[in-house]
């Protein structure tokens, strides 16, 4: 067979090879992705420390690992968006960062729990501390998240204006989500519908932080109505709290509680005072996009016009 007769065959496979690569790459960072989703869970559900010889395990969600939950969940938002609208020259190396911070806080944390452990002080004998293997599960997540936030695929180009408000709108959310389900077992032990409506209210804002990701243009206008009719029921009920408290909260809103006391109800912490400001943040910027409807593009026009 002739050179000549090769070369076509050559450049078919190598054509076939370059089709392949990219779909291969995607897969590999979604299943990297899910993974450290994963690991996350199971690292923030895990002891960190267990007190009282065993008997009163300290999860990692009620210490760093709600953060570092946040950050694992804002990654993988960056990512999405890369990969639909592009601007991975500043979108991928933020996922980077903040991956790279997952991993460093919580070997940091572990390390701070092994120098409790070895010294934990005076009251050492009553409490009797040990290390868990928590925190080392949650850096698995980060190290896993920062392979996929460098090989994820991006699109060409760079997002528009309006795809990074309605990025920067998901993030506030994920912000009062993650406060709200960090919340609920403190609430659960004062009341169990207390503790059901912050989980609820948690769960709620994850579902419109992934629709603000990922909901076509004419859907949008609906979202954004549910945002904010959900957001200001949610403020509204938060400033009732701290200004006459809810009837769910005795005890809650004890005189010993620590924050801002502003009424009679409980005061505000910092963990309250972020959650307020997200809210009325995602509120403002959700009345911003219902107000300016995305344009269509000129060929869909065109279409509607024929």
């Amino acid at each position: 067979m002739s050179s000549h007769a090769l070369a076509p065959a050559a450049s078919r496979t190598v054509a076939s090879g370059l089709r392949r690569t990219p779909v291969l790459r995607k897969v590999i960072a979604l299943a990297a992705i899910a993974s450290a989703v994963a690991l996350m869970i199971v690292g923030g559900l895990l002891p960190w420390i267990v007190l009282f010889n065993g008997m009163t395990p300290v999860r990692g969600f009620s210490l760093d690992g709600g953060f570092l939950a946040l950050l694992v969940l804002a990654v993988v938002a960056l990512l999405f968006v890369q990969a639909r609208h592009g601007s991975a020259r500043i979108l991928r190396p933020i996922a980077v960062v903040a991956a790279s911070a997952v991993v460093a806080d919580s070997l940091y944390s572990a390390w701070r729990i092994s120098l409790y452990v070895g010294a934990p002080g005076p009251t050492g004998v009553l409490t009797d501390p040990s290390a868990c293997v928590g925190p080392y599960v949650f850096a698995a997540a980060g190290a896993v998240l920062v392979a996929a936030a460098l090989i994820a695929p991006a699109a060409p180009g760079r997002m528009g204006r309006r795809v990074a408000a309605r990025l920067a709108l998901a993030l506030l959310l994920l912000v009062a989500a993650i406060i709200h389900l960090i919340l609920t077992p403190e609430h659960l032990g004062v009341s169990t519908l207390l503790g059901v409506g912050f989980l609820l209210a948690g769960l709620a804002q994850l579902a419109l932080a992934g629709f603000a990701l990922s909901a076509p243009d004419r859907a949008e206008a609906l979202g954004m109505d549910v945002v904010i009719v959900v957001d200001i029921a949610l403020i509204v009920i938060y400033i009732y709290a701290v200004v006459a408290g809810l009837p769910l909260e005795a005890g809650h809103a004890a005189d010993d509680a620590l924050g801002l006391r502003l009424g009679a109800g409980e005061p505000v912490d910092v963990k309250g005072g972020i959650d307020l400001v997200a809210e009325v943040a995602a509120v403002g910027l959700a009345a911003v996009l219902a107000l300016r409807p995305p344009r269509p593009l000129p060929g869909a026009r065109a279409r509607r016009l024929h």
